[in-house]
């Protein structure tokens, strides 16, 4: 068979389910960054205008300070008129020291009027060359006051220039924020338009909400472990198979997977199991004699390795048979068209985080699963159920724990399988206990299910309601009675 199988090429994935929340995330912080530079638009405005203010007033005082000097010098011109005039008179009349001696001599002749005269001569002379100093003086200051108040009309114009730059660094940058979340808001109009909510799991999709559900069977012995996909899965069962050990059947609507497996090979419960789910594709390795004449009769389309092997393929990293894998988006394409395929119908109903947790509802920690050779555990992490299985935390390939929203533990009996003997066989139909983990509580619940073509109905065994869960993933567990506890 491996000879057959060749490594399929991946199918266009669906719409990524978290990029509404994303964009959404985006457009609020991009609105946010729009009235922060908003805001600082504003402040620059008004740094601005208080800035061309600052620049008038220190206009206004250069123009006043050079009046100033214009009129200081004005005022010089006075004394150093007089001081020019006296010094020609000296000149004129003689040496001021040849009369400075004769006026000495003509004093001690005890002629007065001389003395009187350089006296008189000597004391304007002084008053003209105070003023003189007094003014330039002046002038010296009205300079340095010139060159301060040039000065900050040059800090003012140096500061209005980089304020007007950051406002239009400001404005271009809150011009491409507003294109940018334009865009956004675009997307998230052409996302609203398509999404639909998800009938097995009540959340957001973007994907085709017509199409079949796809089922697939993945191994879970140790060495199939970490699996492909599980993460991506609405519905997970956990059947029990040969010798207490568990095989998964991974129910795939709203999501797919581009890598989903171990693929393994089928058991007879699948078929009433998986029938409830109206003609949905089945995906395996194969089986045998007997089991493959049952799907043939059943209400499952087989898109498995025998029908597809070409959409089938061996990772060589890995031990055969844990090693076959196959993508969710090429079954999808290939089955799309197949007679007898159908859009499954909701199996849970709804509830919103803040109505109320079903009557009944007891708050727990963890709950603990024995199927013989394997040991599963869940465990509230405030927003799922941490999933363990045999003392190790349930993850993907990617490394990402398995926290679904909402675990159920439906208690059911085997039976031998009429394919195989030695092969327990799930009894999905009739009815039982069921334990609904839903938030940190658990319901008391019961199931039913009269007919294959029927769907399992849970409900509150006090009130008769069918059970509410929070939408998300559900990972519904298949033990025989009385082989869990909660604490």
């Amino acid at each position: 068979m491996s000879g057959a199988i060749a490594a399929a090429v991946p199918a266009l994935a669906q719409t990524d389910p978290g990029e509404l929340g994303s964009l959404e995330r985006q457009r609020d912080e991009l609105t946010l960054q729009l009235g922060e530079l908003d805001a600082q638009l504003e402040v620059l405005a008004v740094e601005i205008s208080d800035l061309e203010d600052e620049i008038d007033v220190r206009r206004i005082e250069v123009e006043l300070v050079a009046d100033d000097i214009e009129w200081t010098a004005f005022t010089r011109q006075e004394p150093a008129s007089t001081r020019v005039e006296i010094a020609i008179v000296g000149f004129t009349q003689g040496d001021p020291r040849q009369n400075e001696m004769l006026n000495e001599v003509r004093t001690l002749e005890g002629d007065d009027e001389p003395s009187r005269r350089r006296a008189l001569y000597e004391s304007v002379i002084e008053d003209t060359e105070d003023r003189l100093e007094v003014i330039d003086g002046k002038l010296v200051e009205l300079s340095s006051v010139l060159d301060d108040a040039k000065a900050r009309v040059g800090d003012a114009e140096a500061a209005l220039t980089a304020t007007e730059e950051e406002r239009v660094a400001t404005g271009i940058r809150r011009s491409e924020i507003a294109d940018e979340r334009a865009r956004i808001l675009r997307r998230i109009d052409e996302l609203r338009a398509l999404e639909a909510r998800a009938v097995l799991t009540g959340t957001t999709t973007f994907d085709d909400p017509t199409r079949p559900a796809l089922a697939v069977k993945i191994d879970n012995v140790p060495t199939a472990r970490p699996q492909a996909g599980i993460n991506q899965a609405d519905i997970v069962f956990v059947e029990e198979v040969e010798g207490g050990l568990t095989r998964l059947a991974a129910v795939f609507h709203s999501q797919g997977a581009d890598v989903v497996g171990p693929v393994r090979s089928m058991r007879t419960g699948d078929f009433g199991l998986l029938a409830q789910f109206n003609g949905p594709l089945f995906a395996n390795s194969g089986g045998n004699r007997g089991a493959r004449a049952q799907l043939a009769s059943s209400t499952l389309i087989d898109v498995g390795v025998n029908a597809l092997s070409e959409l089938y393929y061996r990772d060589r990293g890995r031990r055969a048979p844990s090693n076959l894998f196959t993508n969710t988006f090429n079954l999808w394409l290939a089955g799309r068209d197949l007679e007898g395929a159908g859009t499954p119908s909701p199996l849970f109903q709804f509830r919103t985080p803040d109505q109320d947790l079903p009557s009944g509802s007891t708050a727990i920690d963890s709950v603990a699963i024995d199927y013989g050779s394997t040991q599963v555990s869940y465990s509230w992490n405030g927003v799922g159920w941490d999933r363990s299985q045999d003392g190790r935390p349930t993850v993907d390939t990617a490394g990402v724990p398995t926290s679904p929203t909402t675990v159920v533990v439906q208690f059911v009996d085997y039976i031998p399988s009429s394919a195989d003997g030695a092969s327990p066989e799930a009894v999905t139909t009739g009815d039982g206990r069921a334990w609904i983990l839903t938030a940190w509580n658990i319901v008391q619940a019961t199931w039913s299910r009269a007919t294959l073509a029927d769907q399992t109905d849970f409900r509150n065994p006090t009130t008769g309601n069918e059970i509410a869960i929070l939408p998300g993933k559900i990972w519904i567990e298949l033990p025989r009675p009385e082989r869990a506890v909660f604490s």
